[in-house]
């Protein structure tokens, strides 16, 4: 069940907040243990129609920004001493994400009932990962937490920031794409008719770009709920052919071989898997184990099914660069840099380097990129809107002149 409650913290603040428990007893231990004062605790079914409406469930999520803030500042905090159960309390006051806060302080409970910190955050997979809690579990065997936070935090920070590269790369590009197939739209069904219907009333023969332009403005102004529904029909039927799983595989195989897009794709993930197993590596988990969780979070299917193979072949004890060098999606430079690393006995410091040397790549590809991007753009829509001026205004000039 579901609790909302609001809390009067230790430095006298009043905070809300939402917490997952099998009854109210167990919410209101849990809070008294993290020394605070109950104001009010309600279950979400006893709340107003209208309060829990507001609760979407994109409003829910934790991003990814928060797990890297998170990881930083309890590695800042244990290098202070700060206690465990502390820094957890400490972490939970200052976040604002209500569902992030309802976890930390589930946490906390967890762990100060002597529960080991990685066993309390893998009730919270839905924001923990996989590759995060294998660290962490890491971490308590071998006695270093405080690195191994240190470490998740330098890993993520560059994930992080590489995947906003990417994203901030492709945003520009697409909103004006979007911007100029909009006034397109309007123009092919209110502007472009009130002008054409002077010409159609001439009766003079016109070009072919006039007819042709003619002939897509009458398209969209009739059929334009058929043309929105076709598009919309397209997106849908991509978007839930790309969560299947056949379909995910082909698109990410489609990915790799478009051009430019590809090489930036292809880099990006690889940046991705050398970081992760570097840090896995460096946090003391097993060969196998660190390919496994590395695996589930490279996010594409081709290389994780590359990871797998790598996964049964180390297992019969080949090498990792064996399995690499047969394939044609890791660059040559890859499976030799892994070579080395695994004949040297310093694996995880070549993948530390190729993983740095191709988030360079990613960053300078994409400044590159969008400098190209933004004439372009501009070349096209000067082009697009050329053509339409032409195809309307040269028939206009014609009448002017025999008259």
């Amino acid at each position: 069940m579901q609790f909302h409650y609001q809390i009067r913290n230790q430095q006298g603040n009043i905070e809300t907040g939402v917490l997952e428990a099998p009854n109210r007893e167990a919410v209101i231990d849990t809070l008294q243990r993290s020394r605070y004062i109950i104001i009010d605790l309600r279950e979400s079914a006893q709340l107003p129609v209208w309060s829990k409406g507001l609760s979407f469930s994109f409003l829910q999520r934790v991003p990814k920004k928060e797990i890297v803030l998170f990881s930083r500042q309890i590695s800042t905090l244990f290098q202070a001493k700060v206690p465990l159960i502390e820094s957890l309390r400490t972490m939970m006051e200052q976040t604002e994400n209500q569902k992030f806060k309802g976890a930390l302080l589930d946490i906390a409970k967890n762990v100060d009932a002597g529960s080991p910190l990685s066993k309390s955050l893998a009730n919270h997979r839905n924001i923990f990962s996989d590759f995060y809690i294998s660290m962490i579990r890491s971490g308590e065997a071998s006695g270093q937490l405080e690195d191994t936070f240190g470490f998740l935090a330098d890993g993520l920070e560059r994930e992080y920031y590489l995947s906003k590269k990417f994203t901030g790369a492709m945003t520009y590009p697409a909103f004006i794409i979007t911007g100029f197939v909009g006034v397109m739209f309007v123009m092919m069904i209110w502007v472009v008719p009130n002008l054409t219907s002077v010409l159609k009333e001439t009766g003079q023969e016109m070009p072919l770009m006039t007819r042709i332009v003619i002939g897509f403005s009458d398209a969209f102004a009739f059929y334009w709920w058929a043309i929105l529904l076709a598009i919309a029909g397209i997106i849908g039927g991509f978007l839930y052919a790309i969560r299947t799983k056949q379909g995910k595989a082909v698109w990410h195989a489609t990915q790799l071989r478009l051009p430019i897009i590809g090489k930036i794709t292809q880099k990006f993930f690889l940046a991705r898997f050398a970081d992760n197993l570097s840090v896995l590596i460096k946090g003391g988990l097993p060969i196998v184990e660190a390919l496994q969780i590395t695996s589930e979070v490279v996010n594409n299917e081709v290389y994780k099914d590359i990871l797998k193979q790598t996964v049964e072949e180390v297992k019969k004890g080949n090498t990792i660069s064996s399995v690499l060098k047969t394939k044609k999606e890791i660059p040559i430079m890859i499976s030799q840099m892994v070579y080395v690393g695994e004949t040297a006995g310093k694996l995880e410091q070549t993948l530390k380097a190729a993983a740095d040397f191709y988030q360079k790549e990613v960053t300078t590809v994409m400044d590159s990129l969008v400098t190209l991007i933004e004439p372009i753009l501009i070349v096209a829509l000067g082009v697009g809107v050329a053509i339409l001026l032409i195809a309307v205004l040269m028939p206009m000039y014609n009448i002017a002149n025999n008259f």
